[in-house]
């Protein structure tokens, strides 16, 4: 198993999942849940739902027995246990929904309390209740919350012209400040992560939505003559999708009697009936209740081309991707589609897609030419291989656990909460206010100006191996066997590196910095970087770096404008290491899509525009944390508690080696002290007290006792991540005793 598959197992864990809908019913929602469950199944968590009863309208008859609501719970197609309550059968209406959802939701709080206590509470919105009942069971429960975003709002509903009122304002400080304080918010667009993150929420990223391709099958191509077509959309009749315009081209074609166009329209929703009317019984527009397995696909086998229509008139839908545009793409079939930004930029892949201006007159003169031409809606298989490679629910499965997993572990007991609340409270006092430079227009990054920096201390093999995959990893705008411009900071008082850099990097610029510390060594490295830098990338000198990694790391700073850019880090684990070590947990790496990222970076794989080191006030390494380590993380996030932004790229990867004495026992009793020692040197910087700093090492202590102890009650063994609690709490308390020595100290 690899290092990154063993951070994404789950073994032992479990999920709470609130949702507003799920299996047997047939919506977007359901179908992303219900794969992304079976995912974290497949990846070993434990998952207990709770969703209200199926709701009727959207379950086919023959499967509505499994989705009634009972005392008891059920199992689900995973394995899942199902745990369902009431659900009011109210108006199909914006308000009778809105109503139904609230009424549900607040029944999903006191289900909640009922099931095994989770590891990690996730809401989904919408319903948009539904956040509020995910951060009262979180609370509850005392786990993590994570958020997941389906839709934009409150951009969304404002656009629909919904009326703030006192009760939609409280929602929507309600929701902002739930989002704010979430763990984890996960959205479904790149567009609506960037959205969050500049209305202030610290901890977002994307999964987008998509769809399971064993389930959806490759269709084929309907042979027709010229001046006929037939035009499908199957899904929701409501305000966001702009029909009216499609009724209307319709309608108009079929009077003008020049093509033989065909409208179907399969689905429900609030608009529906205004819709058969607006259609005024044209013969060629005829309207099906919605379907589902096989009949879904015969309405798709019988139409030319697939519509997808969103309103262009709603700035929201910029950063809004249809849930069925996946599954179009999936079919092969020809897609005829009225939307902007992200999911035209997704649609472009497919080769057999038709954007069309939205509106009656641009979609009536994109349907003639498509029926005058019969080759001109061919069936491809373009669409079909972009989602198997972005958009695979199975696949997104995996990402998604992989959140999950490193969620639970870098949340502490009981108390972390607060501290993080306590964190904001300081930025806002303007201990660290916003940086010009995090509001400036980011600066060209070019390949000859992005200066790796290595510090290095008596590692001569491993710093041979690293600046030889560096000068095979050049920037291609550097051409081959180039070594990028490099700096080398020696941190042995004896010099002992000199002569392997002088070996295989003669052109870097070599320092040596006799004074121990890794801030020192660090911070001696910023300091030999030319001011016209564009870019400072930090790497360790016990990494090889893959072919492509500078490449990767440049190109996703010069897209995203992005302050900081990190990678991947593999670790390789030696042949003889302890199977029970690894297993433990103790290494653990993220691994993201590419994207928007609210972790902080770390030193082992990140670029940084210079600016930040460069232009006063320069912002360094602190030296307080030279012996225990932490220097990295303390920085980063100063950085971006002044405004940095940062991304993930997945292309730029490194690995390391794992020597065989850091998967030992002792040396990982030694890591997780360490951690208490930094946190609470972090604590003191932050100006609390050492009564503030001792009872939040008790109570790590305390917790991670009690998570032992019900650890072995289970007859589980414990992981590293079970005793992390304990020897956290421990080595906060060994700091304010001042016994704490730090792991990279010297005599």
């Amino acid at each position: 198993m690899s290092p990154v598959e063993d951070r994404r197992r789950g073994d032992g864990r479990r999920a709470l999942l609130l949702t507003h809908s799920y299996w047997p019913e047939h919506t977007p929602p359901q179908r992303r849940w219900q794969r992304l469950v079976a995912g974290l199944r497949a990846e070993g968590w434990s998952v207990d739902v709770v969703t209200p009863a199926a709701d009727a309208r959207s379950t086919p008859a023959a499967e509505r027995g499994s989705g009634a609501a009972g005392v008891r719970s059920g199992s689900g197609p995973a394995g899942e246990q199902v745990h369902r309550v009431l659900r009011p059968l109210l108006r199909d209406s914006r308000a009778g929904r809105f109503a139904a959802d609230a009424v549900a939701a607040g029944l999903m709080v006191p289900r909640a309390l009922l099931v095994e206590r989770p590891d990690v509470v996730v809401a989904t919105v919408p319903a948009l209740p539904v956040i509020c009942s995910g951060w009262l069971a979180a609370r509850l429960r005392r786990a993590p919350l994570v958020v997941d975003m389906r839709d934009a709002w409150p951009e969304l509903a404002r656009e629909a012209g919904v009326r703030a009122g006192p009760a939609g304002r409280m929602m929507e400080t309600v929701v902002a400040a739930v989002q704010r304080r979430a763990e984890l918010v996960v959205t479904v667009t790149r567009g609506f992560a960037r959205r969050l993150a500049a209305r202030g929420v610290e901890r977002v990223t994307t999964i987008s939505n998509g769809v399971a391709l064993d389930e959806v099958p490759q269709l084929e191509h309907r042979e027709r003559t010229a001046g006929e077509l037939r035009v499908a959309y199957l899904g929701n009749h409501g305000e966001s999708q702009a029909l009216d315009a499609v009724i209307d081209a319709a309608a108009a074609l079929h009077a003008a009697g020049e093509v033989a166009v065909r409208l179907r329209m399969v689905g429900s929703g609030t608009q529906k009936p205004r819709l058969v009317a607006r259609a005024a019984d044209c013969a060629a527009i005829e309207f099906h209740d919605p379907v589902h397995g096989e009949e879904l696909w015969q309405h798709h086998r019988w139409a030319d081309t697939v519509l997808i229509s969103l309103r262009t008139d709603w700035e929201s839908f910029a950063w809004t991707v249809p849930s069925k545009t996946f599954e179009l793409m999936g079919t092969g079939k020809h897609i005829t589609a009225a939307v902007v930004g992200e999911a035209a930029e997704i649609l472009a892949a497919a080769e057999n897609v038709t954007l069309v201006d939205q509106g009656p007159d641009g979609l009536a003169e994109a349907l003639v030419a498509l029926a005058r031409d019969p080759e001109s809606t061919p069936i491809s298989d373009s669409g079909r291989r972009w989602v198997r490679e972005h958009a695979d629910l199975p696949r997104l499965a995996q990402d998604y656990a992989g959140l999950l997993a490193d969620v639970v572990d870098r949340r502490g007991p009981a108390g972390s909460a607060r501290a993080a609340h306590q964190g904001r409270a300081g930025r806002r006092d303007g201990e660290q206010a916003l940086d010009p430079r995090a509001t400036a227009e980011p600066g060209p990054v070019r390949a000859d100006r992005v200066w790796v920096c290595v510090c290095t201390y008596r590692r001569n093999e491993l710093l041979a191996e690293l600046l030889t995959s560096l000068r095979a990893a050049a920037p291609q705008e550097l051409g081959e066997d180039v070594l990028p411009p490099l700096v080398v900071v020696d941190n042995d008082p004896a010099a002992g590196a000199a002569e392997t850099v002088a070996e295989l990097a003669p052109e870097a610029i070599a320092v040596h910095q006799p004074r121990p510390g890794l801030a020192v060594a660090r911070n001696a490295a910023l300091d030999a970087v030319p001011d016209d830098a564009d870019a400072v990338v930090f790497v360790d000198d016990d990494e090889r770096v893959a072919p492509g990694w500078l490449d990767a790391l440049i190109s996703t700073a010069r897209s995203s404008g992005a302050a900081t850019v990190s990678g991947p880090v593999e670790s390789i684990f030696p042949p003889e290491a302890s199977a029970q070590a690894v297993e433990d947990g103790a290494i653990r790496r993220t691994d993201f899509a590419t994207g928007p990222w609210t972790l902080r970076p770390a030193t082992n794989n990140v670029l940084v525009r210079a600016e930040w080191f460069t232009r006063s006030p320069a912002f360094r390494f602190d030296e307080a944390f030279n012996a225990t380590g932490g220097e990295d993380s303390e920085l980063f996030g100063r950085l971006q508690a002044a405004g940095a932004t940062s991304w993930w790229c997945a292309a730029a990867r490194v690995s390391e080696e794992v020597p065989l004495e850091r998967t030992t026992r002792q040396w990982l009793r030694r890591r997780g002290l360490r951690s208490g020692h930094v946190r609470a040197l972090k604590a003191r910087k932050a100006r609390r007290s050492s009564a503030s700093i001792a009872a939040e090492g008790a109570a790590r202590l305390g917790a991670g006792v009690l998570r032992r102890g019900a650890v072995r009650v289970r007859g589980r063994r414990a992981s590293y991540q079970d005793r992390l609690w304990t020897r956290e709490g421990l080595g906060m308390l060994q700091w304010l005793a001042g016994r704490a020595r730090g792991e990279y100290a010297r005599d």
